[in-house]
């Protein structure tokens, strides 16, 4: 008796564990489009445009155009850390895209990233 008890409280730990750990991953960050939108809402009309351009790429999917869009706003003007958190956020929800979707993980994805990244954080 006292081993089917064992092992029923064995099974109810690994199974708070699993959901636990499940429900864990469930709770992402907040969207790198909120992020986007909140760090630059100060910016001038140019940048909210590009912004803007940037959010509706990433929530069609064209990642590579994301990407594109955020490049040229570090282009042109020196980003505060609000800013490149949230540039982290969306360089990271893209990578988990490209995971989740090997279709997506291409050559002109990882140039378009790779590109950003420097930009964003000096060349290592």
């Amino acid at each position: 008796m006292r081993t089917v008890l064992t092992q029923i409280g064995c099974l109810m730990a690994l199974a708070i564990v699993a959901v636990t750990v499940v429900g864990c991953g469930k709770k992402s960050a907040k969207p790198a489009t909120e992020q986007l939108q909140q760090s630059f809402e100060k910016a001038d009309a140019a940048t909210k445009e590009e912004i803007v351009q940037a959010n509706s790429a990433f929530q069609a999917g064209d990642y590579t155009g994301a990407l594109a869009a955020m490049d040229r706003v570090v282009q042109t003007q020196a980003i505060d850390a609000a800013q490149k958190q949230a540039v982290d956020a969306l360089i990271l929800q893209t990578r988990q895209a490209a995971q989740q979707n090997p279709k997506l993980n291409t050559p002109e994805l990882y140039k378009a990233t790779t590109d950003l990244m420097q930009k964003v954080h000096g060349e290592n």
